[in-house]
């Protein structure tokens, strides 16, 4: 028993385990310490990062506390950096003017039927704007997800539009369609603003397709229509036309009939004056051959003789006291004789 080695002295590698083990668990407590640290630093840094955000001017938003499920009713308008807070995220919507479409080529053409019972297809479009007042309750009401609103909005606007256009007759549509549209914007906005928080800003009927019997008569029957107005433009033409020649004509009868008044007052006039003169000349020659009865004490066939030859001679009134032509008085002639004056 001397030979064996005592059992209370250490084995010599125990103690250098103990020391491993303790240098281990040294080691183990500074990672978890470097660790805790370092997760400090991150969660501290994603508190800072997620306490800002930024919002563009065309953008308005709503805070949403994503740890408490909570979202602000106050409303984010203006741009730029928005100090939210720690786990605060924005919620963001259009500020601007949003359009939905109805087409052909997206496969959601609209199938209605007019007032008088013609299917009608429409591909129409109308741009909406949200309200910013109303922007916390379309969240609450209508969205579990953002952007929800825009599949209630297309399918309230089918609803509306389908509703509206039962109202006009296949010709309306035909004849006049902005006024259909106007219409349906007028309706849409009505009921955006009271139950969906937007407005309906404005609105275009696209596409319009009727049955092809109707539209080959309505065709023809704006053909004929086309004609009517074109003939009753040119009957109007001719009227004005007729209607100046009938003032041109009332005029120149009026010119004429003037004309003719004052060739009237002319004639008249002169009519009257000559009648002076001879009025005047009878007088003159009764006064003057009065004077040569008495001077002469001619009378009857004597004075009758004497008023002749002075006659012949240019006597009288009215006779040039500068006239030098001869006067030559022959006695005992017959008056009805004819003398020449040519020499045999």
């Amino acid at each position: 028993w001397l030979n064996s080695p005592p059992t209370h002295l250490p084995h010599p590698g125990s103690h250098t385990r103990r020391l491993f083990r303790r240098a281990s668990i040294a080691g183990m407590v500074g990672e978890a310490m470097a660790a805790s640290a370092g997760g400090c630093c991150l969660l501290f840094f994603l508190i800072i990062v997620t306490s800002f955000s930024s919002l563009m001017p065309t953008e308005m938003a709503l805070r949403y506390n994503w740890v408490l499920k909570t979202t602000s009713p106050d409303i984010v308008i203006n741009p730029g950096l928005q100090v939210t807070g720690p786990f605060v995220s924005l919620l963001k919507y259009p500020k601007t003017i949003q359009t939905i479409e109805y087409s052909n080529e997206d496969h959601d053409i609209l199938d209605g039927r007019t007032h008088d019972g013609l299917p009608l297809l429409l591909g129409v479009a109308f741009q909406y704007r949200l309200l910013p007042d109303g922007l916390y309750n379309l969240y609450h009401k209508f969205e579990n997800h953002v952007g929800d609103y825009e599949l209630l909005f297309r399918l309230t606007g089918i609803h509306i539009i389908t509703e509206v256009a039962t109202k006009f007759t296949a010709y309306q549509f035909f004849n006049e369609k902005q006024k259909i549209a106007e219409e349906m914007r007028t309706a849409m906005d009505a009921y955006f603003q009271k139950h969906l928080y937007a407005t309906v800003e404005s609105f275009q009927i696209n596409e319009d397709d009727l049955p092809e019997e109707f539209t080959a008569m309505i065709l023809q029957a704006a053909t004929s229509q086309q004609k009517i107005t074109r003939m009753e433009k040119t009957r109007a033409a001719k009227t004005v036309e007729f209607e100046t020649a009938r003032i041109v004509a009332e005029a120149q009868a009026n010119v004429t009939l003037q004309q003719a008044l004052g060739e009237k007052h002319r004639i008249l006039q002169n009519g009257r004056a000559d009648a002076e003169i001879i009025d005047a000349y009878v007088e003159a020659e009764l006064e003057a051959y009065g004077k040569i009865r008495d001077e002469l004490e001619l009378e009857g066939g004597d004075l009758l003789k004497y008023i002749w030859y002075d006659t012949l001679g240019g006597g009288g009134v009215a006779a040039s006291t500068a006239d030098t032509t001869d006067i030559q008085m022959l006695f005992g002639v017959n008056p009805s004789a004819y003398i020449s004056e040519a020499g045999r």
